[in-house]
């Protein structure tokens, strides 16, 4: 079964390791055409969430948990090293001014009513806003594993999309598009999330393994989703750029299977290994990134293509040492008889 499922960790490797690029490429400021194609990795944050829907919807046929054991799961996987990270930012910027410390946008992480707040959503740290999705996810989880229950597979999934659909036409046709609590709400994924429940159930059931298409069909599918994407980014203004997730997710979700399919293995062993680090690494990259620029401001330099390679290292190795601190952590706070039960299936562990 690991074997089976590695795909699924390159594609939260592959996605997680391009949203970080994403966002150093945002930070080197105007560029030429090369940017410009590394920013599609934002569009990485779909497949994670669809990769996210996919991974607790197995793990929940393979052994399901009551409402509490699935918080109380959640709770010692994502919330605890969330609020780590935000207590270091803000500690840290009363030494060095990368953010603007407020008790009410802090308190706002540790009981989650940022995600209400636009003022205070992106505080320490612009990236967190993508924790408030996944987390409200997870407090709707149980109800979608109930309708999935009681529907068949088309309806299911037309019911996520209508929903979101219908929030994204609403999120711009009110000016709210560049919004965080609202081009961030859950509404906006909740289809590529239920997309990821109805094949890991597939995978489950009849053991379809939707990555071992052949290997023509995800080229062609890679290119249709990445045109698609520009064009409707490019020639439908705001609506075009919130409600093109559906060639963003096919596109680069196929692309991403077709690099893992090329079988380079010292590319797919630096994304799985990213993989396995990729909650640490989303968590505290922006974090590192702040303070470099801040260093390079300080001595007059500028922040550049090396500089921006050895952050990226930089990120990488203080993520490896942050996933066994947040191990070492989950043991002492909940000891090996409290904490809750292993993880059994690869990609269950979810974050941005």
């Amino acid at each position: 079964m690991h074997k089976k499922l590695e795909v699924i960790d390159f594609l939260k490797g592959y996605s997680m390791l391009s949203i970080v690029i994403y966002h150093f490429s945002q930070a080197l400021g105007p560029q030429p055409m090369l940017v410009k194609m590394i920013n599609f990795g934002g569009t990485g944050v779909h497949t994670f969430i669809f990769v996210s829907g996919f991974g607790l919807y197995l793990s929940h046929l393979r052994k399901p948990l009551s409402f509490p054991q699935f918080l109380k799961k959640r709770f010692t996987k994502v919330y605890v090293p969330y609020i780590v990270i935000v207590s270091a930012s803000a500690l840290i910027s009363f030494l060095v001014p990368i953010y603007v410390n407020s008790p009410y946008a802090f308190f706002g992480h540790v009981f989650l009513y940022k995600m209400f707040d636009d003022d205070i959503m992106s505080s320490y740290g612009f990236q967190l806003w993508f924790i408030s999705t996944i987390i409200q996810l997870y407090f709707i989880f149980p109800l979608l594993v109930r309708i999935k229950e009681r529907l068949k597979d088309w309806p299911f999934i037309l019911i996520g999309l209508a929903i979101s659909i219908t929030w994204g036409i609403f999120v711009v046709s009110t000016g709210r598009a560049g919004m965080r609590i609202f081009n961030g709400a859950f509404f906006l994924y909740l289809w590529e999330f239920m997309l990821g429940m109805l094949l890991a159930e597939k995978f489950f059931v009849k053991g379809y393994e939707f990555w071992k298409m052949k290997k023509v069909y995800l080229a062609v599918l890679s290119a249709v989703g990445i045109g698609g994407y520009a064009l409707m980014a490019f020639t439908l203004g705001a609506y075009g750029r919130l409600l093109n997730d559906i060639p963003a997710l096919i596109g680069y979700t196929c692309l991403s299977i077709l690099l893992y399919r090329c079988s380079l293995a010292w590319l797919n062993s630096f994304v799985l290994f990213t993989a396995k680090i990729s909650y640490p690494l989303y968590l505290v990259h922006i974090l590192i990134l702040l303070l470099v620029i801040y260093g390079l401001n300080y001595y007059g330099r500028v922040f550049s293509w090396p500089m921006a390679i050895m952050t990226l290292l930089l990120c990488l190795l203080v993520a490896y040492w942050l996933e066994k601190f947040f191990k070492w952590l989950d043991q002492a706070l909940f000891g090996p008889g409290k904490a809750p039960p292993a993880e059994k299936v690869i990609g269950v562990r979810n974050g941005i």
